[in-house]
């Protein structure tokens, strides 16, 4: 079957899981641990007690804040919490400040003559708006990412969760030949090295892409999905990508997803497609 076959017949998942990081709802197979579709954090069952319950709280603050629109407060509560040394929430704050630059930019229409007022406007609180901005809340990302490699390499962790975000922090860093470093040596048995190499595969469009996505589907990871969503889109297969990315979205009601497939549309429309 090929890829695009298997991925629309994906099979959701029954049991009910929440991300003790970023809190985010989704379905995952029941008794193993998983990968949380959001913010990509590894989700232990029972992982919440692991996690410090007043950081834990101020967390789920963010996802609330960001919820109900209130990106500027999210913001500051993310900011608040960056000079956490812990790299598993470092990870997760990282995936809460790309989502709110990426809103940030959408914010913003670059239609408007002169000074753009109405932009302006979006904001009321002037220094907090600068203070903010998309650049700035990218710049946090890639700050909270390197941060969080450097205490993983100082600790010399080499548990599978440790392993699994230190990867993933250097895909989203752009830094392929460290991420390809950490999965080589990585047993390939353990199914967060499995997603690892498939967001490695897909960002640098290895051959091996469509292979690892199917891979990690049959995992039954809902994240595969947005991967092969990626996929398609990358190779300029718009409508197969959408189809993709809706249904997911269909399950997993969250802003990330909403992003992506604007994004999507943009490139499509600029591609007259």
């Amino acid at each position: 079957m090929s890829l695009y076959s298997i991925a629309k017949s994906f099979r959701i998942p029954e049991s009910k899981a929440k991300c003790a990081y970023c809190h985010a709802e989704y379905m995952c197979v029941e008794g193993a641990y998983s990968i949380c579709p959001s913010c990509e954090s590894m989700v232990v069952p029972g992982a919440e007690a692991g996690v410090d319950g007043i950081v834990a709280e101020k967390m789920g603050s963010i996802s609330a804040s960001m919820a109900r629109g209130a990106f500027l407060e999210a913001a500051e509560g993310a900011d608040a919490l960056a000079t956490s040394q812990d790299p598993k929430i470092l990870y997760a704050l990282a995936s809460f400040f790309k989502l709110l630059s990426d809103i940030t930019y959408a914010d913003v229409d670059y239609t408007m003559k002169a000074f753009m007022e109405r932009n302006a406007d979006n904001r009321n609180d002037e220094p907090k708006r600068n203070r903010y901005s998309a650049m700035h809340l990218e710049s946090r990302d890639r700050e909270c990412l390197h941060k969080c490699i450097q205490l993983l390499e100082l600790s010399g962790a080499s548990d599978a969760n440790s392993l699994f975000i230190k990867a993933m922090a250097e895909i989203k860093l752009r830094r392929y030949a460290h991420a390809s470093i950490i999965i080589g040596n990585w047993s390939y048995s353990e199914p967060a090295c499995r997603y690892a190499g498939m967001a490695l595969a897909t960002r640098t469009r290895d051959r091996s892409a469509e292979k690892k996505i199917i891979a990690v589907l049959k995992d039954r990871e809902m994240g595969a999905l947005f991967y092969a969503s990626e996929y398609f889109a990358l190779r300029r297969e718009f409508e197969r990508a959408e189809k993709l990315i809706s249904m997911l979205s269909s399950h997993l009601n969250l802003s990330k997803y909403g992003m992506y497939k604007k994004r999507m549309e943009s490139v499509a429309n600029a591609a007259g497609i």
